[in-house]
């Protein structure tokens, strides 16, 4: 059916969300909507299945989530075939104080692996915790060290990042290629 497999994927969907309201404690804030399009859960899932068949036989998937969509996102990839091995969490620093109660200063990097689990590079076993920290660059960013991990684990890979905004160009290694797939970016694969 697609005429390359990858065996690293790595997703950053555009989950429904809002930006939160303006409020006068945030006179800057734009509020509504997001500055991009966002997509249905039965939307997103669609793209997660075919992804899922671009994979090999054994393969990693990793997924970013926010809070609200973590326990859908396991339950539909435990049934297209994924088992979960790790939740990786990203501390961003800062956060949205969406209720004005708690602020949302996290993500989850869901790892999860079809067939085998893929062991790591012997040399980058027990390097990276499960918690990382990186400040937010700007909205959706998400944070380079997520993609140093996934290179140092996995550097001779094929790579795809779905839903890619940009194409990465600054990989840790000459011979490392991530192809992208979205819609803010010139696609390598059609979907």
């Amino acid at each position: 059916m697609f005429n390359k497999k990858y065996q690293i994927i790595l997703a950053d969907p555009p989950w429904q969300q809002g930006k939160g309201g303006k409020k006068a404690v945030r006179p800057n804030s734009s509020g509504g909507e997001l500055d991009y399009p966002v997509l249905s859960l039965e939307e997103i899932w669609a793209y997660l299945t075919i992804a899922s068949n671009m994979g090999w036989e054994n393969h990693n998937f990793f997924l970013w989530v926010i809070d609200k969509t973590i326990w859908e996102a396991e339950k539909f990839m435990k049934q297209i075939g994924y088992k979960l091995h790790a939740r990786l969490i990203w501390n961003k620093v800062t956060g949205i104080p969406a209720s004005f109660d708690v602020r949302f200063g996290h993500e989850y990097l869901l790892w999860f692996y079809k067939g085998n689990l893929m062991p790591v590079a012997k040399e980058w076993r027990g390097k990276y915790h499960s918690v990382f920290t990186e400040q937010v660059k700007k909205h959706s960013q998400k944070p380079e060290i997520a993609y140093r991990m996934i290179e140092n684990w996995y550097p001779d890979t094929e790579k795809l990042e779905l839903f890619a905004r940009k194409k990465r160009d600054n990989s840790l290694f000459d011979n490392v290629q991530w192809d992208v797939w979205g819609n803010e970016v010139e696609s390598d694969i059609k979907l």
